[in-house]
């Protein structure tokens, strides 16, 4: 029975190629969607799954609310706070505090020149960590012991495969008391080695220095656990709740310890609260210097784009099966008439219907990690197919199932109900042909998806040209950006410095910490006491010198630029600074003096800048400052003389730079990056948003016109003898592709009706993430349904002209 069911299944398959090609290219492209898509959602959600009693693992965050009422969330930290939270509040198991900082590390290496390795990484390896964090994250250890090994100064612990990095493949018990130095200054030996995270993990340390380091000179003004007042990304607690204690009872303890320690200014306030581990992976709000931040929505938007890709392939299945009713319907006439049932001919058509989903599904598995490489740069390292992997088996052999019966249930049941009597006429189900209500919603639905798709993707492409082609308030064309490393001596630098400045395509070069527009730059408190009483609030900073204004084109406004300074001496402020200080304007601020939380520093105002960026568009300008604070600046930037200049000049001024950089810094490898690239990468979740959003437009337009060029070809085929007619009584070629095109342009129109809004709404909601974001205007929408009708008119033209164009005489033949 199966084998005829099989056999049967193949020939009306083999009979039908075009249909047969499209529905298995529309249900491939929908499978192949789905899989790419489960792969990233599996990959993103197993961070952290492996940690014992992950549940009870929190992260302790920070939100501060400003007078107006807008509250920020940072996973910044007072390296200080924890410490201080371990002895005063209870609840805790334990309680740990680390600090990520990048290092350069050489090795001894005998009577030979000691091995270096470049700490130039995306994301620092290297943490100062209390020996608690090994009582909170568990690792298993090679060598040494858990509960001692980070408790003296100046020991380190090491990863098995930092280990080989640095020492080669020696027994872990044989590494301890070997000797690393980071930054040519702190010298720790080996106190133990621990196994690296085998599965998905945002930990991903691989150098734990002992906290009770920081009390070496080294790490002056890096880790002052008096500073009550600094807020550091690189600062990080993490607490593990005693059994039975909920989160909530820790935190009803955390208002009267923010008072006892934290002073905030007036009118703000700061709270702090427990951030489940599981979170940490995907909640961008909560910024941090070590890990990938995934997003749960946009998971959910994946996972509904999925879904959508997947029955608007199925809408194609179900279209063409219930529009080729007519061509079985003597088919179903004689199986019935012959004794064959309901059930059985619903079993023949869901196997044709199988048949095609696993061959498309195959095509899927063959395309899928091709697909991956393709958008590597949207899809997050390690996610691959891998089709020995029992849940990857489990989840093919699902989705295969599911799109077949739902591809195939619908059509299987409408062609075994035809009665035989009508069946042997040829008339199969007359209401459904003859009206066909059916077919066309499903068109309107495919089309509002496809719309929904187009008019989001031009959204997007215009807040990402936007917000990358906006005056930000600074230059950012031919800087590069390049760093001298922290560790090394100031004198060294202005050595570094001062070659560069001598290169003949150099323009100007500034030292400071970070570039404008990047995410880290440090806050603190701003206070002035004026006649009216005294204002204190937050402010960003940077530190730099007197070369950053006219390097990056900063405007100044009133008073003048920073004087040369190895210490804090004057402030540079911006416009909103200077109405958050009181002053109506700018020229009132210049020589008032003003605290802030830097060592308590009460100096002068000096100048006012414009309002420039200095946060991605996400966020609205808010108080900034510049001052010279010399031991911060470990960052160069250089600004190329490009008049008249071709591309080789860039060639050779880099490669001078490289060679200067060598010169300086033997052991260092010259990293740089050019400015206007680093604002992009402020911007490349949005980047990814665009580049996915293209493609399931193109996914979804490529499908549903699949189909729609389907159900013309099956239409101008149905309606031939009448297309003869007309012409034989007259009719032109013209209004004939009219007759034939105007019904699915209507269906087309209408789905543009029904998608506008909702698009509206659904990218109006998106742009409200954006502090400054663009407008959607009508000509978005107009665009829109202009390229789908355009779209859908190309499709069904071909098939449309073909019929017009046909001799009559060759259908009416049989007549």
């Amino acid at each position: 029975m199966i084998k005829n069911y099989l056999i049967t299944a193949w020939r009306n398959i083999s009979r039908n190629k075009l249909y047969t090609a499209i529905n298995i290219s529309g249900l491939a492209l929908g499978i192949c969607a789905c899989l790419v898509i489960y792969l990233i959602t599996r990959f993103e959600l197993s961070f952290e799954n492996f940690q014992p009693e992950k549940d009870r693992i929190y992260r302790i965050v920070t939100s501060v609310t400003n007078p107006d009422g807008k509250r920020s969330d940072m996973a910044a930290n007072i390296i200080a706070l924890p410490i201080a939270m371990r002895s005063e509040l209870s609840g805790f198991e334990n309680v740990t505090a680390f600090y990520d900082i990048t290092l350069k590390v050489t090795v001894p290496n005998g009577n030979n020149e000691p091995r270096a390795f470049d700490a130039a990484q995306e994301i620092s390896p290297i943490i100062v960590a209390e020996p608690q964090y090994f009582r909170i994250f568990k690792y298993h250890w090679l060598a040494g012991n858990a509960e001692t090994a980070l408790n003296e100064p100046f020991k380190v612990v090491l990863s098995k495969n930092e280990a080989i990095r640095y020492f080669g493949n020696a027994a872990p018990d044989d590494l301890i008391g070997r000797e690393v130095i980071y930054q040519d200054s702190l010298k720790v030996t080996v106190a133990g080695i621990v196994e690296d995270y085998a599965k998905n993990s945002d930990f991903g340390f691989k150098d734990f220095i002992s906290f009770a380091s920081t009390r070496n000179k080294f790490f002056s003004g890096l880790v002052d656990l008096h500073n009550w007042s600094f807020w550091d990304y690189d600062a990080q607690g993490y607490v593990k709740l005693a059994k039975d204690v909920t989160p909530e009872q820790i935190e009803k303890q955390f208002p009267d310890f923010v008072r006892s320690h934290i002073e905030m200014p007036p009118g703000m306030k700061a709270s702090l609260s427990l951030q489940p581990l599981s979170d940490v992976h995907f909640n961008a709000a909560y910024g941090d210097s070590y890990s990938r931040k995934a997003s749960l929505p946009t998971l959910y938007g994946l996972l509904a784009i999925a879904g959508f890709i997947l029955i608007i392939a199925s809408i194609n299945f179900i279209n063409l099966s219930t529009a080729q009713s007519l061509r079985r319907a003597k088919e179903v006439g004689v199986r019935k008439t012959l004794g064959g049932s309901k059930t059985s001919l619903t079993i023949q058509f869901l196997t044709e219907t199988f048949l095609m989903t696993t061959v498309s599904a195959i095509i899927a598995v063959l395309i899928t990690n091709p697909v991956i490489t393709a958008y590597r740069s949207v899809i997050p390292d390690g996610v691959e197919l891998s089709l020995f992997t029992p849940l990857n088996i489990l989840f093919l052999l699902l989705i295969t199932i599911v799109t077949a019966l739902l591809a195939g249930f619908y059509p299987a049941r409408v062609l075994s109900s035809y009665l035989p009597a009508l069946s042997l006429k040829g008339q199969g189900s007359p209401n459904l042909n003859r009206k066909s209500y059916l077919r066309k919603a499903l068109i309107v639905f495919q089309f509002t998806v496809s719309l929904i798709f187009i008019i989001g993707t031009v959204v997007v492409a215009d807040q990402v040209h936007f917000i990358l082609n906006t005056d930000m308030g600074f230059n950012k064309d031919a800087i590069i950006t390049t760093n001298t490393g922290s560790g090394y001596s100031r004198q060294l630098g202005d050595v570094f410095v001062n070659k560069i400045r001598q290169l003949k395509d150099v323009k100007m070069v500034s030292r400071h910490r970070i570039p404008p527009a990047a995410f880290g730059h440090p806050v603190t408190f701003m206070s002035y006491k004026g006649t009216n009483g005294e204002v204190k609030f937050d402010a960003s900073f940077e530190t730099c010198d007197q070369n950053y204004v006219p390097l990056f084109g900063l405007h100044l406004i009133a008073g003048r630029n920073l004087l040369p300074s190895d210490t804090l001496r004057e402030f540079l402020i911006n416009e909103t600074c200077a109405k958050a200080l009181g002053f109506k304007k700018p020229q009132d601020a210049i020589g008032k003096i003003v605290e802030v939380g830097i060592d308590g520093a009460r100096e002068p105002i000096v100048g006012v800048v414009k309002d420039f960026h200095s946060e991605s568009f996400h966020e609205a300008i808010t108080p900034f400052f510049l001052c010279s604070l010399k031991k911060n600046e470990q960052a160069v930037s250089i600004k190329l003389a490009t008049a008249g200049k071709q591309a080789d000049s860039f060639k050779s001024v880099l490669a001078s730079l490289q060679k200067i950089s060598k010169e300086v810094y033997p052991t260092e490898k010259f990293e740089y990056r050019f400015f206007d690239k680093m604002i992009a990468m402020l911007y490349e979740k949005e980047q990814k948003t665009a580049r996915l959003m293209n493609t399931a437009m193109a996914i979804a337009i490529i499908i549903s016109c699949m189909g729609l060029f389907g159900l013309a070809t099956f239409t101008a085929q149905q309606r031939v003898k009448e297309i003869g007619i007309r012409k034989v009584l007259g009719a032109k070629p013209i209004k004939i592709v009219q007759m034939l095109s105007g019904d699915f342009l209507a269906l087309v129109g209408i789905a543009f009706l029904i998608a506008s809004p909702i698009a509206w709404y659904l990218m109006h909601q998106w742009l409200q993430d954006y502090a400054y974001r663009v407008s959607i205007s009508w000509w978005i929408f107009a665009l829109s349904g202009a390229a789908a009708i355009t779209i859908a008119l190309i499709t069904i033209s071909f098939q449309s002209i073909k019929a017009a164009l046909a001799n009559p005489v060759h259908s009416l033949r049989s007549e």
